[in-house]
């Protein structure tokens, strides 16, 4: 199974507890790591009391030379004994002024401050000062020796004092540096996962303003809302591609339709022209040419009137808001009706119409009564057209299935096998073994499709092996 992808949310608090996580075990494992050094190297490194362990050695030296340090001749010998590089002092007399010592300042204001001071530890800032009393042989009070030291490690190593402040710096800075570290590392980690989806839905949205669709977004299973992002972003971008190949595909069918009425209307045109001139020319004295004329240009209005209603039709059906009237129909009685309609047309050319009803009485079908004669007149007028003279065409009507079925099939010259899966396209011509003078407008198929489908049902055409044509029509008796 692959990775689940986590949400945006989700993927920033996880991330946040790594780095939280990871700072907290890289600065213990420092501040181990330098514990351990401390303690391998404890006997090189003085503690931090270590020059306040040096003034009770001090006071030994002092209380030996009582009044003697008083004397500004045991200044050096007193020197040599304290370590100047860590703890500074000055001697004092009882009225608090300076005798001498490594540091001027002054601490104390005057005899009655001085006797309050004693053995009590002054502060100065980071310094701790600390005076002693000197005492004389007899015991008497006579001034004080005072010491000034830092409890730190970096003051009690002054040769070491510079690295133990660099790594003390180090030890207290490592937690907000290692959080930096992890939060720069799964940061960018982070931040590689959202910027290769962006930087595609970016190149993707150029090739659409260059109005480039024939790409796909790979999918990026990194944050759940960035894959969301793409997947939509690629939704759009093939329901544009869609939308601008059905513009394209209805450019081309309007240049189709112009084209195809201009072709279809010619004809018709020019022979109602041809004919009406020559009725101007030569008058109407001759009877017989003049009926014969007439009946040619109302023959070719005719079909202009055919072709501009087929048009309508299919301007109608096409439409958004149109819809099909069902009503309860008696399909028995709708079919006689139409045989009526049929039997006359085919008897110009001596064709036999064979119906072939399996259907009760009283059977009854929802269905727009009046787009289904459509239909029919589209099917059936077809095989009238093309059947030879004494032709056949039968029409075999049954229930099967909870659908009405209605099986047209003639004995013409059938469908072009080569072509036979357009035969429902718009403007859809045959060859001219089916249409013969190829004057029809290539529209009936396309709408008797359309009409059916708005039924909820479905047309098939296809050759007999026998030969001629058949068309089966299935409607469902109710919705």
């Amino acid at each position: 199974m692959g990775k689940a992808v986590k949400s945006m949310r989700r993927q920033v608090i996880s991330s946040f507890y790594k780095i939280l996580i990871l700072s907290i075990l890289a600065t213990v494992l420092t501040w181990g790591t330098a514990l351990l050094m401390l303690i391998k190297n404890q006997d090189k490194i003085n503690p931090a009391n270590y020059y306040e362990s040096q003034i009770p050695i001090i006071m030994e030296y002092v209380e030996q030379e009582k009044e003697q340090l008083l004397q500004k001749e045991a200044q050096q010998e007193l020197e040599r004994r304290i370590p100047l590089e860590g703890l500074d002092y000055q001697v004092l007399d009882t009225h608090a002024n300076l005798v001498y010592g490594s540091t001027t300042k002054q601490y104390i204001k005057d005899e009655q401050d001085l006797l309050q001071q004693l053995n009590r530890s002054l502060h100065d800032k980071h310094n701790i000062i600390l005076f002693n009393p000197l005492l004389s042989k007899d015991g008497d009070f006579i001034g004080a020796i005072g010491f000034r030291y830092q409890l730190t490690v970096a003051s009690a190593n002054p040769q070491s004092k510079g690295f133990i402040i660099i790594l003390s710096l180090l030890l207290l800075l490592s937690p907000f540096f290692y959080f930096y570290l992890f939060s720069f590392l799964i940061g960018r980690k982070l931040s590689k996962q959202m910027e290769t989806p962006f930087r595609s839905l970016m190149e993707g949205a150029k090739k659409i303003q260059h109005h480039d669709l024939d790409f796909q977004l790979v999918e990026f299973k990194t944050v759940k809302e960035l894959q969301e992002l793409v997947n939509a972003f690629e939704e759009m971008r093939i329901a544009l591609k869609e939308s601008l190949l059905r513009q394209w595909q209805i450019e081309e069918e309007r240049k189709e339709m112009v084209a195809a009425i201009a072709h279809d209307l010619r004809t018709p045109l020019t022979i109602i022209h041809g004919h009406a001139e020559g009725l101007i020319e030569r008058g109407i004295n001759d009877q017989e040419r003049a009926e014969r004329y007439i009946k040619i240009i109302f023959s070719s209005t005719e079909r202009a009137v055919q072709l501009l209603d087929q048009l309508h039709t299919v301007s109608t059906i096409e439409h958004p808001e149109f819809t099909i009237e069902k009503k309860s129909v008696n399909i028995t009685e709708f079919i006689a009706n139409k045989l009526n309609e049929f039997q006359m047309l085919c008897q110009e050319k001596q064709l036999r119409l064979t119906p072939n009803i399996t259907v009760a009485s009283e059977q009854y079908v929802d269905m727009d009564s009046q787009r289904i004669s459509q239909v029919l007149d589209n099917i059936i007028v077809n095989s009238i057209r093309y059947c030879p003279e004494y032709g056949e065409i039968e029409w075999d009507t049954r229930i099967h299935k909870g659908m009405l079925i209605m099986e047209i099939k003639d004995n013409g010259p059938g469908f072009p096998k080569q072509n036979i899966g357009q035969v429902f396209s718009k403007f859809y011509r045959e060859d001219q073994s089916r249409t013969g003078t190829g004057a029809h407008s290539g529209l009936g198929l396309y709408i008797a499709q359309e009409l059916v489908k708005k039924h909820h049902g479905s047309i098939t055409v296809q050759n007999r092996p026998e030969g001629g044509a058949y068309t089966k029509i299935s409607i469902p008796l109710k919705d």
